[in-house]
């Protein structure tokens, strides 16, 4: 209890104690490092030894060698080399020549080595003694110089072995070893015994704060140790309750933003879909004047890619825009667009692109200008139609409203014979019916693009039947011979609306007595046709051989208002052809027109 009592409470004292201790351990480890310098000391001794024997040896040799006693140099050799651990002993001349070769292995005997006189081994050039150390062989090599005052008499080279001291080093690092790794093993248990309940508290205040962190540490946080740990209890208990307050306040502001943000995403997404899906192009504008966005649209409509469209100024994108603009265009530039009228800029290409230009300055942080544009080239192809259709039936009915104007007037104010009254009268029943053709047809057009194909009465019908019912009713132009035709046995059913079917093979039928006006003759066929899906398909070809049509005229056949005969003596108002494909695309069909200029046409109706 007493113990106790003195034991420091706070945790930096304790631990100063602790380190103490272990310093005082770490002194007593001193001893390994003491037997490092007496292992130095051993070495300096080997050396000093090895030198004091070179230099004896070297002493007790002058005489010997200056009265040229090899043998006695030889015996003195013998027997210095027995003693200690000396492995070789050799005298050389000044000039490197061996005198006297000894050899003295571990376990026996020195003997002498008789190398060949005649070889020379490099001497050492400073005339002073010679240490060096070879720690592959363990061995230390002395080199002493035998002379007098006058002259350098020989050389006397000494190995000395040091395996003796290298087994004495390792013993001694070994035992160092061994005395460290007790000290570990004594001391660790002793500093976990030491930190075991701080590191209780630790851990205790670790998983408080863990559960903090994930809004759980509601409790109150207790910790038992030195002052430190209350401290840490009790700054932690003060920071749950202040994050509890924060978070709160958080989870408000986080829900609030939340929504927001979903707000905003979803404006963000239909305003995405809308640039993205826009048929009109759109550009816009940061406040560097560079354009930072560009739709599919615009790209669609220009040719352009994004690369070249993004990051230029007005300046940029309008010469661009002239680059790809027709010879002769009149286009005022980018900068007139943000004006109150729209430009306009035809663009090169078959056909031609006409697109309208309009831009708007803003007053967003992020976007300076706005450019719309849109593309007219449909308005512009129809109101050139409408305005080629208007003149084509403005002259169409004019010619037979005049024939049957004359007529009538001739007959109200002039007596004629009956067989000129009745020839006048047909003359007017015939331009009646023309113009009664011209005006159906507009009405069959105009009920195809307001009802399509609602008003069809679908019935499954024998496609060869069908044919001969309508040649059997059809009367060909006045001199011209009936269409070659020949029956088919085979079953061929169609779903189609009977009345729009007739339509269809009547004025296809019409056409090719219409354009083949020198009397060559027509022909119908049935054809069928098994794709590879497996449906099989059913056509009606009807060929004539009469003024065909060019390449380019073929390519336009089906448009509306488009006459393969321009020049006015074949009547009709172009809208035939058109209303029979858009007749066979309601009914599920399709119109395939082969065609060479001067031979003829071939068009047939599939099914």
């Amino acid at each position: 209890m007493k113990l106790r009592r003195m034991w420091p409470r706070r945790f930096k004292h304790q631990l100063a104690l602790v380190m103490s201790l272990l310093l005082i351990l770490a002194l007593a480890m001193l001893g390994g490092f003491t037997a490092l310098q007496q292992e130095s000391r051993a070495r300096g001794a080997v050396e000093a030894q090895a030198k004091l024997l070179a230099r004896s040896l070297g002493e007790a040799a002058t005489n010997l060698i200056l009265i040229g006693s090899l043998d006695g140099v030889e015996a003195l050799a013998l027997s210095y080399a027995t003693m200690g651990d000396v492995r070789r002993l050799n005298v050389f001349s000044p000039q490197g020549q061996p005198l006297t070769q000894v050899v003295h292995e571990a376990g026996q005997s020195p003997q002498a080595s008789f190398a060949d006189p005649l070889g020379q081994r490099p001497l050492p050039a400073v005339q002073n003694p010679q240490l060096s150390l070879d720690t592959e062989r363990a061995m230390l090599t002395v080199w002493q110089p035998v002379q007098t005052d006058e002259q350098l008499l020989a050389w006397i080279q000494l190995d000395y072995d040091l395996s003796d001291l290298r087994r004495q080093s390792l013993a001694i690092w070994r035992n160092t070893a061994l005395v460290a790794l007790l000290a570990v093993l004594l001391c660790y248990p002793l500093l976990m015994l030491f930190l075991r309940r701080p590191m209780e508290s630790v851990d205790e205040a670790r998983r408080f704060a863990v559960e903090l962190a994930d809004d759980v540490g509601t409790a109150p946080l207790r910790l038992e140790g030195p002052l430190e740990m209350q401290d840490l209890q009790r700054a932690l208990n003060d920071a749950s309750m202040l994050l509890q307050q924060h978070q709160i306040v958080l989870t408000d502001g986080i829900q609030t933003h939340r929504e927001q943000a979903k707000q905003l995403a979803a404006q963000n997404d239909k305003l995405g879909a809308i640039f993205t899906n826009s048929p009109d192009g759109l550009l816009t504008f940061n406040r560097a004047g560079k354009v930072e966005f560009t739709n599919q649209a615009f790209l669609r409509m220009t040719g352009l890619r994004e690369d070249e469209v993004l990051g230029q100024d007005d300046l940029g994108l309008d010469a661009k825009l002239r680059e790809l603009a027709v010879e002769g265009c009149d286009f005022a530039g980018l900068a007139a667009s943000f004006g109150p009228n729209r430009q306009g800029l035809t663009l090169k290409g078959e056909p031609p692109r006409v697109l309208a230009i309009s831009g708007r300055q803003t007053t967003a942080s992020s976007v300076s200008l706005v450019l719309y544009i849109s593309d007219e080239t449909r308005q512009h192809e129809l109101d050139r139609m409408k305005s080629e259709f208007l003149t084509l039936a403005a002259h169409e009915l004019r010619t037979p409203m005049a024939s049957i104007f004359g007529f009538v007037e001739l007959l109200i104010h002039r007596e004629f014979s009956d067989a000129k009254r009745a020839d006048m009268l047909s003359r007017i029943h015939r331009q009646s019916k023309l113009m009664i053709n011209i005006l159906n047809e507009l009405l069959d057009l105009a009920r195809i693009e307001a009802r399509g194909a609602s008003e069809f009465k679908f019935e499954t019908l024998d496609l060869a039947e069908l044919v001969t019912q309508v040649l059997s009713d059809y009367l060909p132009p006045q001199g011209r011979e009936r269409p070659l035709f020949e029956p088919s046995a085979q079953a061929m059913p169609v779903h189609v609306d009977r009345q729009k079917m007739q339509q269809a093979l009547l004025n296809t039928l019409s056409n090719a007595y219409k354009y083949s006006p020198g009397g060559e003759p027509v022909s119908i066929g049935l054809l069928v046709d098994e794709p590879e899906d497996g449906r099989v398909h059913y056509g009606v070809e009807i060929r004539d051989h009469g003024i065909g049509l060019s390449p380019a005229h073929l390519a336009r056949m089906g448009e509306r208002f488009f006459r393969a005969d321009a020049s006015g003596h074949i009547p009709g108002t172009g809208l035939g052809v058109s209303i029979v494909r858009e007749l066979l695309e309601l009914m599920g069909g399709r119109l395939q027109i082969e065609s060479e200029l001067g031979q003829g046409t071939c068009v047939t109706l599939w099914l």
